[in-house]
């Protein structure tokens, strides 16, 4: 009996060994399959993000890439419409004319912003500059050319300057070169001013500003002439009128009337001399003061054609 079981021991055992050698191929398969699918996971996981980050690369790219559309648009001759388009949020639009100060119009964050601006007549460069929501700067420029309704007409060295308006004007400023303006309340649709010119070549700005705000602008060269000065006097004992001028080039002719009698009307040609100095006593065969009042007007004429005159000066003897 012993003997049997003793026998019987060591055939369980080697079915035992035999069952744990048929088991493990399959746990081996399991993990292989495990890892495989592990890297499979991974593999797409690494592959997605680095696509993700291709396409936000290129969507950033896109971004920075973005350029706003800008369109100018005439509403009339003295208005034009600027239009903003972009694929990004605008902070801000400035504009400004030649070298003058920048409007600032808040764009709100928004992509589409328009807005009227006035042109000022003459040839102006118009400049704009969009500012998006990350602070990137686009400049634009346009220039413009429109023409004055201002007149400006130079006789001598008086000038005059006309302006008609279907609004009622405001006022008007001028300057000479870069000096201050001089400003000229007019409050009518009609502007008519004569202004002095300064001798020598200066640039004159007029501008004209309506009730509306709505400004006109002209600039033009001047060559400003000399004026001659004239006074008229008397001798101590009253007996002769002294007629005396000056002018800083030459002095061509000199005029006189006395008693304003068309028969005592004289004139002196002195344009074969040179005289920037002139004085003139009105002798006893022309005419000698009476007792009671002497009348006498006296204008004078330079080399450029320019005129002063002394109107009429009373002499009480």
């Amino acid at each position: 009996m012993n003997q049997i079981l003793s026998t019987s021991m060591p055939m369980d055992n080697k079915k035992q060994k035999n069952k744990n050698r048929t088991s493990n191929p399959a746990s081996i398969s399991s993990i292989l399959k495990f890892f495989a699918i592990a890297m499979l996971i991974f593999g797409v996981l690494i592959i997605g993000v680095g696509i993700y980050a291709i396409v936000q690369k290129q969507n950033e790219q896109k971004q920075e890439n973005l350029q706003p559309t800008i369109s100018i648009e005439n509403k009339t001759d003295s208005i034009v419409l600027l239009k903003v388009i972009y694929g990004k949020n605008i902070d801000r639009v400035e504009y400004y004319w030649n070298d003058e100060d920048a409007t600032i119009v808040n764009g709100n964050n928004g992509r589409y912003l328009e807005k009227e601006i006035q042109v000022p007549s003459g040839k102006n460069t118009l400049h704009v500059l969009i500012v998006d929501e990350d602070g990137n700067e686009i400049p634009y420029e346009k220039q413009y050319e429109r023409e004055s309704n201002i007149n400006i007409d130079v006789s001598g060295n008086k000038i005059k300057i006309t302006y008609d308006s279907e609004n009622k004007v405001s006022y008007m400023t001028y300057r000479w070169d870069e000096e201050e303006e001089t400003t000229i309340q007019i409050n009518d649709t009609t502007v008519e001013q004569e202004i002095d010119a300064i001798k020598g070549l200066h640039t004159l700005t007029v501008i004209v500003v309506d009730e509306n705000n709505n400004t006109d602008t002209k600039v033009q060269k001047i060559n400003g002439v000399s004026k001659p000065t004239v006074s008229v006097t008397t001798d101590s004992e009253k007996t002769h009128f002294i007629i005396k001028a000056t002018d800083d080039e030459k002095i061509t002719k000199v005029e006189f009337r006395i008693n304003q009698d068309k028969e005592q009307e004289y004139e002196l040609n002195l344009d074969s001399l040179d005289y920037k100095e002139f004085e003139y006593v009105v002798k006893e065969d022309i005419y000698e003061l009476k007792q009671g009042e002497n009348l006498i007007e006296v204008t004078v004429t330079n080399s450029d054609g320019v005129t002063e005159e002394t109107g009429v000066v009373r002499i009480v003897k």
